[in-house]
């Protein structure tokens, strides 16, 4: 028995060394590379370019004497209104930071509709009105990613610290029954922006982006009747991609240093 044991440890050390002769060594391994390096990627941006421009957002809401699960009668007109101007500098190849300025405004008219719990339980709301405007400055950091190797189209992923102020009013009922209600806003949040960029000329770019990622923060004070006083705050944190809410806008793109990187040319 000892010798049959003595054999196999001698007869495993032998394979363990022609093993480990055999085995390619540590150094000499190469490294795996999945092509993700930026300061590898084509240009698309280059340093050193001025965009200044902006993005436009409408969206429209009409129904007449429509009907939705327990809402009958619907009869409601409402809007959003959004307009950004921005300005872009690259400070670095496929990377601009910037400032944005924007504009919303929410518009909303109910004129009749009726929510039916039961045969012998609805409500009535009629003669409603609200509106409300905020304005909003931002501080941006833009990365741009091209196609392949295209100069032409490209991705982009904005990054936007948000700070907002804003007046809103809704009013309800008519005459003698009128009441009202005044809002002062105040809004904080981050929102993380994609979207496809295309250069149509070599000056002027076009672009479309979606909201997918947003945290927000928002305070608003509010008096009703100008005699009672209140105030409520709420904050959220969403990941959702809504294509109604798309924004269409247009930069033009101008050198103020001199690159070594080309012009992005179609």
């Amino acid at each position: 028995m000892i010798r049959k044991t003595t054999i196999s440890l001698a007869g495993a050390c032998m394979l363990f060394m022609l093993l480990t002769a055999s085995a390619p060594r540590l150094d000499a391994a190469q490294k795996f590379d999945r092509g993700m390096d930026h300061r590898e990627a084509p240009v698309f941006m280059p340093k050193g370019y001025l965009m200044f421009g902006g993005t436009v957002s409408y969206r429209d809401f009409n129904f007449y004497d429509y009907t939705f699960l327990i809402l009958n009668d619907i009869n409601v007109d409402a809007y959003t209104l959004s307009v950004a101007p921005n300005i872009y500098y690259s400070f670095a190849k496929n990377m601009a930071v910037g400032v944005k300025f924007s504009y919303k405004r929410t518009l909303a008219s109910i004129g009749e509709t009726n929510l039916s719990l039961s045969d012998d339980l609805s409500f009535g709301i009629s003669d409603f009105y609200a509106l409300q405007h905020t304005y909003y400055g931002s501080l941006s950091y833009r990365y741009y990613i091209p196609i392949g190797k295209s100069k032409v189209f490209g991705i982009f992923s904005d990054i936007s610290l948000n700070f907002g102020a804003g007046q809103g009013k809704s009013l309800n009922g008519r005459g003698d029954n009128l009441t009202g209600v005044y809002q002062n806003i105040l809004d904080i949040g981050i929102d993380v922006i994609p979207g496809i960029a295309v250069f149509v000329t070599n000056e002027m770019c076009v672009e479309a982006s979606v909201g997918i990622l947003g945290m927000e923060w928002k305070r608003i004070t509010q008096t009703t009747n100008q005699v009672y006083e209140g105030r409520y705050e709420t904050s959220k944190a969403n990941f959702k991609l809504n294509l109604l809410s798309i924004n269409i806008g247009v930069n033009f793109v101008l050198p103020v240093l001199k690159d070594k990187t080309a012009v992005p040319k179609k």
